[in-house]
């Protein structure tokens, strides 16, 4: 448990937690920097509003930055260098723990949608219970992946062994053998299982009630300094959101251009994960509770209460008129 809680914590240590300071070089004008990987689906519409002009037409700039990966995301929340990321709570509330102040200001995804447990077609894994004493490939300790597995092993009442491999060896090692299953996230869990290298043992997506496997966090900072300009982020980006769900031929064409790839994964892509996104930001407190009990079972302690976690002024978020 102490490995996970120093990998989960990479993301907040060793910052200085220059928090302060990044307060006082915060941007004064009406200007949004938002940050996130861009080919994760929940992530994709942000590029989608600057595409199609929505944030310039709810009047507000916006700056956006590529992350390689959500631990990176959470150390530009922690340094200043952006205000609204896209993240999973209980990195959030790790974050918070350490003395980052942000919040969860609007919803992503409300079940993790296209999120597997993957095992060989010739596999005797046949239900969760089956896992008992198995190899399952995660990306990292302390990952969303490594919550997950933890999940599947507790539903299936099984004692897991948890194996980083990283995002690119999650099938590699799958197809080898090396692991008896690996968590797998979309796209990557599409192209596994339409390539037919796996069949999936759960879907989270279907399994799981809403846990919020990704929300959209603001800095204190700017929910402070500058609400109206979150606001407005905020409109622009759930306006793409529902601009993508109701055209779904220029949606997934534009997913293909962005991510290069294939038509068949970016149609799942469109599928599973567009039309699972929440299009207003609303949430409840209790499926933050729900996604915070997922670091529980990774051994997580100390962390904040839900109530603590959220500013929910900002939902239900208007769409713009398009």
């Amino acid at each position: 448990m102490r490995k996970i809680q120093k990998a989960a914590l990479t993301t907040v240590l060793g910052l200085g937690l220059a928090v302060g300071g990044a307060a006082s070089t915060a941007l004064a004008q009406s200007e949004v920097r938002i940050g996130g990987v861009a080919n994760y689906g929940p992530v994709i519409p942000v590029l989608v509003a600057q595409e199609l002009g929505l944030f310039e037409e709810a009047g507000v700039e916006v700056e956006f930055t590529n992350y390689s990966g959500g631990s990176a995301s959470m150390e530009g929340l922690a340094a200043g260098e952006a205000d609204l990321i896209n993240y999973f709570p209980p990195g959030l509330a790790l974050a918070k723990r350490e003395g980052v102040n942000a919040k969860i200001v609007g919803a992503g995804t409300l079940t993790p949608r296209g999120w597997h447990v993957i095992v060989p077609l010739d596999s005797d894994i046949d239900e969760l219970s089956d896992l008992d004493g198995k190899q399952v490939g995660i990306t990292s300790n302390g990952s969303t992946t490594d919550f997950f597995a933890l999940w599947a092993a507790n539903e299936g009442g099984a004692e897991i062994n948890r194996i980083p491999v990283g995002g690119s060896g999650l099938i590699p090692n799958l197809i080898s053998g090396n692991v008896d299953a690996i968590v797998a996230y979309p796209p990557l869990s599409y192209k596994v299982l339409q390539d037919e290298d796996g069949e999936s043992l759960v879907h989270f997506g279907e399994a799981m009630e809403p846990n919020l496997p990704d929300v959209w966090a603001a800095s204190q900072e700017i929910i402070d300094r500058d609400p109206e300009a979150l606001g407005k982020a905020l409109q622009g980006l759930y306006s793409a959101i529902a601009y993508m769900q109701e055209n779904p031929e220029w949606t997934i064409g534009f997913i293909q251009e962005q991510t290069g790839m294939d038509q068949s994964v970016a149609e799942a892509e469109y599928e599973n994960t567009i039309l699972g996104l929440s299009d207003d930001g609303y949430f409840e407190h209790d499926w933050v509770a729900a996604s915070l009990q997922l670091g529980e079972l990774a051994g997580l302690d100390d962390l904040p209460a839900p109530e603590e976690m959220y500013d929910d002024s900002f939902i239900p978020v208007e769409h713009l008129d398009q």
